[in-house]
Order: C-alpha cells, then structure tokens, then sequence
C-alpha cells in the first residue's frame, strides 16, 4: 500500500521543536560534541488520509535545487510510527559519519526530498540554519542562539500515489517565516535594520516614528518632526523640483511649494525665541488670460505667523520687483540725490533728498509743439514741431542766420547726407547766410560728407557772401572770404550754379584774385542752368589766371584742347613740344604728351590725340618747308579709323607730297 508521508521538522539531533498538529520536541543544551545527525519529525498517512502505523520505510534525499537535479546524498531507514502515525529520524544514522560535512560548507541552499513505502518522492523542503550548522561541528549555539530558533521550512502536500503532508507550503512560493521570530541581542527602537554583514544585523542610520499618513522619516536623528527630517548636509544629483501645490483653474492659480530658511531671534518682552521665517515661492501671474506667467516672490513671517509677500520679486525675464519704500543707504552706496536746472527753464524743489523726500520739477514755460515764446520744444505724435522762424538779427536787420566768434567759426555746420548750413532770405538785399571772421578764423565754414558744406540760394542777393578782413594765415591758406577746399579727386572746393539766364553761379572780388582755388580735383566748378548763362565769370585785368594748367572737357569748345609742334620735316620723326590738358603734371608737356603720331606715307601723317575729335576745329602752320617750288601747305581733316585721328597731308607747289615741321591746335 501506497502511503503518504505528513512532514514536520528537520533539527539537531540533541534539539527539538515544536510542530504543527500537537508534534513537540524539546530542546536541551549539550556541552559535547555536536552529533553530525539532523532530526526529523513526522506522520504519515496512506494516500486515502488514513494514519500509518508500526514499521514503515521511508527515503530521505538532498538535493542542490528545489526541483529536478541529481541527489547529493540519500538515505533509507525502517521508521516506527506510533497509533497516530507520528514518528522521527535521524537523518544520517544510517552512516558511519553521519551527514557529510561538505553537504553545508558551499553556503547554497539544500532541499531535502522524502518518499514513503517506495512512492513517490514528494515535493521537496528547502533546509534552515541548522543543517548548515553541521560545518561548525565544534559549536554549541549559532551566532549566539540557541537550535531551537532555527526550524525547517514547511513545504506543501503533494500529489500522486503517495505524499508528505504537515508544515509545507507550494514548491513555487516563497517559504513563509519560521514559527518563532529571529531575534538578535537588541536594538533601538524605531530604528530601521541594517545587514552590516551578510548574517549580522545592526542599527541604521535611518529611522521611523508613527505609521501611514503621519509616519516620519528621520536620517540622523531618531525623533524627526517632519515627514523627512535629515539631520546633517544633503547632496543632490540632480534637480530639486518644488512642484505646484494643485492644477490651475480659470478662477485661481496655484503656488508652487516653498522653499523656507528659519531663523531664530529672541525677543526680551517675552524671554522666548521666535523664528524668522524666509521663504522663496513661485506665484502665478496673470492666470487665465492668453499670456499666463509667473514671478519667483520672497515672502517673510515672524513667529507663527504665515509667511507673507514682501514685494520684492525676480520677473520671467530676470527683472527685479523691488518693495514699496525701498532706500539705498549711505554707508558706501548713494547718500543723496541733488538735481538742479536753469531757472529760465523750469525750478527744482526738494534737492539734495538725504534720506527720504520728493524731488519736484516744475516747468518756467512749459514744452510746446506750437511757436511759443520762450518753451522748450516739445514734438508732436508725428515727431514733428511747429516753432515759426529761428533767427539772428544783426545791426542791418537783414540776416537770415548770424554767427559770430572772435577767434573761431561764426557759423559751424556738418552733415552726413544734406546741407552743413543752409539759409534762405526773401529780403531782395538780404544774405542767405553771412559770416564775418573778426580776427583770423573762418567767416562760414561748412563740411559734408555727401551732401553740400555750404548752400546758398536767394531771389535776387548773393547766395553765399564772404569778407575777409584778417592778415594772418591760418592752416596755410591766407585769409579770404570764402575758403573751399575738395580733399576728393572729384569733388569741388566750390560749387555754384546759375538757374537766372542774366545772372552768376559765382561772383568773387579781391585786391589780387577774385576767387584763388587749389586742390587734388576740381578747385572751382561752375555750371550756369540757362543756355546763355555763365558758369563762372571773372573780373579784373586778368579776368581768369591760373597758376596751373588749364582744362576744359572734351566737346565743349573755347580752349585748346590738344597743342603740338610735329617734326615731320627730317626722319626720325617725332613730337617735340606738345601740350595735353586732359593729364595732370609732368605728363600734360612732355613729349609725346599722351599723343601719338603715325606717318602713312610721304607727306601724310596722322596723330592719335586719344579723344574724339569729329566736332573738333583744327589749326596747322608750317615753320619749315621743302626747297622745292619754295612753298610747301596742309591739308587736315578728322581720321575714320579711329575717330580720334587727325590726318595732315603735306605738298608742295606742285601738289607733290612733301615734308616739313609744322604746328597743329586742336579746339
């Protein structure tokens, strides 16, 4: 008959526990050598329930796992069971040294597996301290305790022919706790448990007072007073998130969590300590709107007072909100504030301000946009302003703008883009802008970078009018009444035009020259509007002398434009004096002069005088001839190919070509 097998205990031989289902074994201390056996405590029943008793054979095996796995060692013995069916064993009494000591010494788990009467072995019982105990096999107790708190963990009932029924549990959970709590020497309340080794357990450093909502978690102290209480320095690796207390709505923002610094302050007329209490918040700005925001505040509460905003802020940009009635003392920062002004402009009152006042401005005349005598002026929405003429009026009465200094500029003016000075007079005999320069400075002095340094225009006076009645030279240039100077080579030292058909761009008057100009480009330029007007006109025994050459564009017609004495009498034949005004310096008078000249055959030459000369007059005489016949004459006329040839054809009396020197003008 098939029987099963009702598990109890595995134990010291020389201890005993007490088991499930009234099984007792008592403990006795030994002071001999621990026997290398393990007792077993039992029943055992048939596969129907019904209790086995008298002789019955069992088989106890150990195993590495809990399912599965060759034995490690296995032992058969005759058990005698009581009328209940209740038994023990030694396991390992069947042999000469008991349980093998290497069985325990690996420090892994062992399961033991047990079958009855030839069954079927039944689910297997994992083996607590004291089999594991036998590698110590000099020591009366295990870390200080006794045998008896250790105890073999129960294992579940099987299933099949035969089983093994008592303390067990399913082979697939965990084994539940041992009957009799582990206990250790002591400890302190309250404290959580620390494995300091892999068998010994101390105090940590953590600990806990009260349970669920009102549990505190205290590290470094074991009486925390908040739900984390750390006594010492924190380290975080990380953000610190102080999140909002709740989820906004359309009707209430929510604060975030506070961040709290405390001090504590003793207050003499009660003899007791109050903290004070500082607090950094975020706080909801502008909630539901469709720009939501926030603001970082500082709050500050004494006692038990709640906290509460002292204005100062940080805005979402890092613009800093400061309280009502904020100062800045004096002890190394602004003591006072002093302000003052012209009284023809407005009064101050309340200046210096030391500690505390009101610093009062108030207008003489109040800033207008309109002509208002005396107002500083104030522009419009249009940025514009309306303050009627702006004007000086000298002795005459007939000045636009007047400007006087004794050793410097009457009148300054600089632009970027427009005019330096600009003036305008309706007055027939007035002056548009006039400047005298008493001693040696400048009567009018105008620069401008693309626009016009002086611009003079008037209906029927002058435009621009300088005196001079200085002696002295200043910046190398002697005194006159208008100076110019064009530092560009294209530029002007002075530009006047004409638009009146009987009137001048320019009239200029003076004991030696009417207008002296030197400069890199242009030193004067003159240019009438009308047909019959004049650029620029001049006066005097010279009406116009120049100390340097003189040029006149090309295709305008009064002034040479190209002057050269051409040897074309005796081979080589060259140019050996020759004018060009269209090149500057050394250039304009040495041979060839830009000019080039070219002998197609006898008596026929060309010269290239490098600008068009299809409208160009022409004028050639000879200064010597040829013998034959005793005459020689010219013929010119502009060259096809190019058109900037001059062809000069030379013959004699008898119409021969011949050869001679001869000069030739270009108009």
């Amino acid at each position: 008959m098939k029987s099963k097998l009702i598990m109890g205990c595995v134990m010291l031989l020389a201890a005993s526990v007490s088991i499930g289902n009234g099984q007792t074994v008592t403990s006795q201390t030994s002071n001999v050598v621990v026997p290398r056996l393990v007792n077993f405590s039992g029943h055992a029943a048939d596969e129907n329930g019904k209790l086995l008793s008298g002789i019955t054979g069992v088989t106890f095996a150990i195993y590495r796992e809990q399912l599965g796995g060759a034995a490690l060692w296995v032992e058969t013995q005759n058990v005698n069971a009581d009328a209940k069916g209740n038994f023990t064993a030694q396991l390992g009494a069947t042999k000469p040294d008991g349980l093998p000591l290497e069985l325990f010494t690996s420090g892994e788990a062992r399961w033991l597996g047990v079958s009855v009467n030839g069954g079927a072995e039944q689910a297997r019982i994992l083996l607590m301290s004291v089999p594991y105990a036998l590698k110590a096999a000099d020591a009366q107790t295990l870390n200080g305790l006794p045998a008896s708190a250790f105890v073999l963990a129960a294992a579940p009932n099987g299933s099949g022919s035969s089983s093994i029924a008592g303390n067990a549990s399913s082979p697939s959970s965990t084994p539940p706790p041992p009957a009799s709590a582990v206990t250790t020497n002591g400890g302190i309340a309250n404290t959580l448990p620390l494995f300091s080794t892999g068998t010994d357990i101390e105090n940590s450093a953590i600990s806990q007072t009260g349970s669920g909502a009102t549990a505190k978690i205290g590290i470094g102290t074991t009486a925390p007073v908040t739900t984390l209480d750390v006594k010492g320095g924190a380290t975080i690796r990380g953000v610190l998130n102080l999140p909002a207390t709740g989820v906004a709505s359309s009707t209430v923002g929510k604060n975030s969590q506070a961040e709290s610094f405390v001090a504590s302050a003793f207050n003499s007329s009660t003899s007791a300590a109050v903290n004070q209490t500082f607090q950094w918040k975020a706080e909801p700005a502008n909630n539901n709107t469709a720009n939501p925001s926030g603001v970082l505040s500082f709050l500050y509460g004494s006692g038990t007072t709640t906290p509460a905003d002292t204005g100062l802020r940080i805005g979402p940009k890092g613009i800093i909100g400061f309280a009502s009635g904020q100062t800045f003392p004096g002890a190394g920062g602004v003591s006072s504030v002093a302000f003052s002004a012209p009284s023809s402009d407005f009064t101050v009152t309340g200046s210096p301000i030391t500690s505390s006042g009101t610093l009062g401005l108030n207008w003489t005349v109040a800033p207008t946009s309109a002509n208002t005598a005396n107002a500083i002026v104030k522009r419009d929405a249009n940025g514009n302003f309306s303050a009627g003429d702006i004007f000086a009026v000298d002795t005459q009465g007939n000045v636009g703008l007047s400007g006087y200094s004794p050793t410097n500029y009457g009148v300054a003016g600089q632009s970027g883009t427009s005019a330096g000075v600009y003036g305008t007079s309706s007055n027939a005999n007035g002056l548009g802008v006039w400047g005298w320069a008493q001693i040696s400075g400048d009567g009018v002095d105008g620069t401008s970078a693309s626009g016009r340094g002086i611009y003079g225009s008037v209906k029927q006076g002058q435009g621009v009018m300088g005196e001079s009645y200085g002696t002295t030279a200043v910046g190398g240039i002697a005194p006159a009444g208008v100076v110019g100077l064009a530092h560009d080579h294209t530029g002007y030292g002075v530009y006047a035009q004409n638009y009146d058909p009987n009137g001048v761009g320019l009239i200029a008057q003076g004991g030696t020259a009417g207008i002296f100009a030197y400069g890199n480009g242009e030193a004067i330029g003159g240019a009438a509007l009308a047909a019959d007007g004049t650029g620029v006109r001049g006066s005097g025994d010279w009406a116009f002398s120049a100390a340097g050459n003189a040029h006149q564009d090309n295709g305008s017609f009064g002034w040479p434009k190209a002057m050269l004495v051409v040897n074309a009498f005796q081979a080589p034949y060259n140019i050996t004096n020759c004018f060009n005004p269209n090149l500057h310096g050394a250039a304009a008078t040495t041979p060839p002069c830009g000019f080039t000249l070219t002998e197609f055959q006898a008596g026929v030459f060309g010269i290239d005088v490098g600008f068009s000369v299809t409208n160009s007059f022409f004028s050639t005489s000879v200064r010597n001839f040829s013998l034959i016949n005793g005459q020689t004459w010219l013929q010119t006329y502009p060259g096809y190919a190019p058109n900037t040839m001059v062809i000069v054809y030379l013959y004699n009396g008898n119409s021969n070509p011949s050869n001679a020197t001869f000069d030739l003008i270009v108009y």
